[in-house]
């Protein structure tokens, strides 16, 4: 038998992935509004929640904002200053982020929003929907 090969210190992210909302892309709200980097933007921007939840970034309302800079953003997804300029436009327009300016030569407080559901008119609608 061979021997259990163990997880070094090193490799724990082997096992971490980032979620897209499947609503992205079958929602008329958002399907054909978003492109695939806004998508993987929102996915992005979801995973930092938890980062921001632990350091207690929360507003007077309760409200959880998080710190992600463009510059950031486009070394993370490998993109141009001019696409990423765009995906942030693109979650705003449909209300999935909102930005709150600092001042300057502070980064923006980004506040996200929550997917605004459709109403399924039937289930044949939602035949190719995996879950």
């Amino acid at each position: 038998m061979k021997e259990i090969d163990y997880y070094k210190n090193n490799e724990i992210l082997e096992n971490s992935y980032y979620q897209i909302p499947q609503e992205l892309f079958v929602n008329s709200l958002y399907k054909e509004k978003l492109n695939s980097d806004s998508k993987i933007l929102y996915a992005f921007l979801l995973d930092r929640l938890s980062l921001s939840q632990k350091n207690h970034w929360f507003d007077e309302f309760g409200r959880i904002y998080l710190i992600f800079t463009r510059e950031e953003v486009q070394d993370k997804l490998c993109l141009f200053e001019k696409t990423v300029t765009k995906a942030f436009k693109q979650l705003a327009d449909v209300n999935l982020i909102e930005e709150k300016r600092q001042g300057l030569g502070k980064p923006n407080l980004i506040y996200v929003g929550k997917i605004q559901h459709e109403e399924i008119g039937n289930f044949a609608d939602t035949e190719n929907i995996q879950v």
